[in-house]
């Protein structure tokens, strides 16, 4: 086994903070409409491509997922998002979803799964992705990505996966991210990285976000979310 690995059945999958905030769980994100995208924002150096939101009856898990597409010529990157709306209070995040990719997935460069929450001026981004170049799970540190030791094979097309990440601010204005489980195992992350500030014109806020970044090659690109869901304390 893997070090720092160990099944989910002997370690509960929560952040270890003394928040005494009710538990409040945002669900089926993936079924809601006035989702967000762009292609523009989503910071590849070739931002030329076409991208599309959809619900979709397969695959599903639950009866609809929601279905990512993006078109376009190397390093483009497509940025989805769905806002809860401000929740201010809350210091604890688990974002539990699932995840089923499509064939040609294999060109990426990496698949990226966030949580944000931008706070009375502060953007609180916990941001990670599955790099495919490196063969690791990175984390958003304020300007840039910093690999983990936990390592991640690309995604097998037609199979689902269920990624559930736990993270958690505290008021020094840190954001630490706890631990990630893949199926049945979970990783201890536990690494810490500072918050950074909102941008000008940006609004509290609370959401869940999905972004594929195609590698060196063009590519079409496709991926399905089900279940999703966001707990916060």
């Amino acid at each position: 086994m893997i070090p720092g690995a160990s099944p989910a059945s002997q370690q509960q999958n929560t952040p270890a903070s003394g928040s005494q905030i009710a538990r409040q769980t945002y669900s089926s994100l993936e079924e809601q409409a006035n989702w967000g995208s762009c292609v523009s924002c989503a910071g590849g150096a070739n931002n030329a491509g076409t991208i599309a939101t959809e619900l979709a009856t397969q695959p599903s898990r639950s009866g609809q997922s929601r279905h990512f597409s993006i078109e376009g010529i190397q390093n483009t990157d497509a940025l989805w998002w769905y806002k809860v709306g401000a929740n201010d209070e809350v210091s604890n995040f688990v974002f539990d979803f699932w995840l089923n990719v499509g064939s040609t997935t294999d060109k990426a460069q990496a698949l990226e799964f966030d949580t944000f929450q931008f706070d009375k001026g502060v953007e609180y981004m916990f941001g990670t992705q599955c790099d495919y170049g490196s063969g690791t799970w990175d984390v958003w540190n304020v300007a840039h990505w910093a690999h983990t030791a936990v390592p991640c094979a690309p995604f097998q097309p037609g199979q689902w996966y269920h990624v559930v990440w736990n993270f958690h601010r505290t008021p020094d204005g840190n954001q630490h991210y706890d631990t990630l489980a893949i199926n049945d195992t979970v990783y201890q992350v536990n690494v810490t990285y500072p918050s950074g500030p909102l941008p000008a014109g940006w609004s509290d806020n609370l959401g869940v976000q999905f972004q594929m970044d195609i590698g060196p090659e063009s590519a079409s690109m496709e991926e399905w979310v089900d279940q999703v869901t966001l707990t916060v304390w």
